[in-house]
């Protein structure tokens, strides 16, 4: 049984002063196996994040809604839990590592107490035990000199420090699902590259089935199983990921990777994809990408599925393959 399936779901938001709302998620459906990593793709304002806040509960209500779909986690439609349930199930079996740890921290407490703090609330045991866990995860995560460090606020860690608090505070009770929202974001090179190694490390210590939200084509490469493209609220193009960076069958795919710097074309400018994201609150019919596709036919004015070209390989495209 797979650990987590995402079915048809919808996230819509209220705009102030306009009747319309802003369809954020429109009908997203993915699924995620236990120890495996799905990545998940696509410019700013795609929906990956809010994809992501919905299957931990997070969505705030006003002015977001849920607006259709189903989350089965382990066999539970968290969409049908209480919010006493959910707050039981964050930090425990699910948890979330936020795009960036400074605001996610909390600056008047230690990162050592944030973490206990955590551990405390889903499992039973002493406050002398708990501490003792805390140091442990951020052992685990490679801190250094992690019983100094539990001592220290979030303000005087660097920010390869600081996301590693936060790892360690996301897999302290050992959750069976982990969902990296930009996981790198401004970091440098070589603290993403220890970053990552940490996510490959722990995944295949611990089984962590693991959700990697970012627009870095690049970290997509070095960590993910699977890889969803996300365009204007929809997955676009599913795959094994060194099938979708060998034979990319949607435009939008085609397009970010073109986009990518490489070394053997250094003279050459990079491709960019013509055109702008449209509105998530406008009524669009057919293909969304339509207007920017340099293959768009007249049939892309009708709204393609995502649809079967090989085992594990979906495109939402009417002339894939290409």
């Amino acid at each position: 049984m797979k650990l987590l399936e995402v079915r048809n779901l919808r996230v819509h938001f209220a705009l102030e002063g306009a009747a319309a709302e802003l369809r954020a998620v429109d009908g997203v459906s993915l699924s995620l196996e236990a120890g495996h990593t799905l990545g998940v793709v696509g410019e700013s304002g795609c929906g990956k994040s809010v994809t992501a806040l919905a299957i931990m509960g997070l969505v705030p209500q006003p002015p977001g809604r849920i607006a259709g779909g189903e989350i089965l986690f382990d066999g539970e439609d968290l969409l049908r839990q209480r919010p006493e349930r959910l707050r039981e199930l964050r930090g425990d079996r699910m948890a979330m590592i936020f795009q960036e740890p400074m605001s996610s921290l909390n600056p008047a407490f230690t990162v050592g107490e944030q973490i206990a703090e955590m551990i405390l609330e889903h499992r039973k045991i002493t406050k002398k035990d708990a501490k003792a866990l805390a140091i442990e995860m951020l052992r685990q995560v490679r801190m250094p000199s992690p019983e100094k460090r539990y001592d220290d606020y979030p303000h005087r860690l660097s920010g390869g420090m600081r996301q590693r608090a936060m790892i360690a505070m996301a897999l302290a009770c050992r959750p069976k699902l982990l969902i990296c929202d930009e996981p790198t974001t401004a970091l440098d090179v070589t603290i993403q590259a220890q970053i990552l190694e940490l996510l490959r490390a722990l995944r295949e210590e611990t089984g962590t089935a693991i959700i990697l939200i970012t627009h870095d084509l690049g970290v997509v490469a070095e960590l993910a199983d699977e890889v969803a493209v996300m365009y204007a609220g929809r997955i676009v193009e599913r795959a094994p990921a060194a099938r979708l960076f060998a034979e990319p069958q949607h435009p939008y795919t085609i397009g970010l990777l073109g986009s990518i710097p490489r070394l053997d074309r250094r003279r050459a400018r990079l491709a960019a994809i013509q055109g702008q994201v449209p509105g998530s609150a406008l009524r669009l019919d057919g293909c969304r990408f339509r207007a920017r596709c340099p293959f768009a036919i007249e049939r892309c004015h009708e709204d393609p599925l995502l649809m079967k070209l090989e085992e594990k390989h979906q495109a939402a495209c009417w002339r894939a393959p290409l």
